[in-house]
């Protein structure tokens, strides 16, 4: 059985692009009535995102953090927009396109389970900055990049920064101190899955 979706590029440098297409689309859709408030995010955020992407572009750390930051909001409005827009559609391919939106066919059975994540890479750059790499997986519509300063437990609370992409580098970190990172991947019927955590001693 063929379940028809909402889709966007996942790509930093397409996320104006669909937004702005987005927000046209579906401003007074008939087949869209109730937007969830993701739309009205979504309109607030991208005006600064694109401010930050070309003040980000001088490698200043405190703009590509803030550049970042304002990405994972968009991400995740685009997300819950793309989850909203295939529930109400009921699989229809037409009434996805109207909100601006792709529609692709994906297989059902495919995103009923949890995404899996087997490997986990931590890369040590320059100091204070750690990249955390895994492989894109299947079913998985975004990643939690994710890090800790003291031993996992039950009661660890986690940082992170949301990411359409597989790869992140955090900065900022303290040099010489160790770290815990892990991945979370997010499925399309919000299921999550988890990377093993990897340690290391930040430069």
């Amino acid at each position: 059985m063929k379940t028809i979706r909402a889709k966007f590029p996942r790509r930093e440098s397409e996320f104006t692009t669909i937004s702005e297409r987005i927000e046209e689309k579906m401003d007074n859709n008939p087949g869209f009535p109730d937007p969830p408030p993701a739309l009205a995010e979504l309109k607030k955020t991208r005006p600064a995102f694109q401010t930050a992407r070309k003040e980000a572009k001088s490698g200043d750390r405190e703009k590509v953090a803030i550049k970042n930051k304002l990405k994972a909001i968009m991400l995740n409005s685009l997300i819950e927009l793309a989850d909203y827009v295939t529930v109400t559609s009921k699989g229809d391919r037409t009434l996805i396109l109207s909100s601006g939106f792709d529609a692709t066919s994906e297989s059902s059975n495919g995103y009923d389970l949890p995404p899996s994540i087997e490997i986990l890479d931590v890369v040590l750059g320059g100091p204070g900055t750690a990249t955390t790499r895994i492989k894109n997986v299947t079913g998985a519509k975004g990643y939690i990049h994710q890090y800790t300063k003291e031993p996992p437990g039950i009661n660890t609370e986690w940082i992170g920064m949301g990411s359409s992409e597989g790869i992140y580098t955090f900065e900022g970190l303290s040099s010489e101190k160790r770290y815990w990172f892990r991945v979370v991947a997010i499925g399309y019927n919000r299921q999550t899955g988890f990377s093993p955590v990897v340690s290391v001693v930040i430069q």
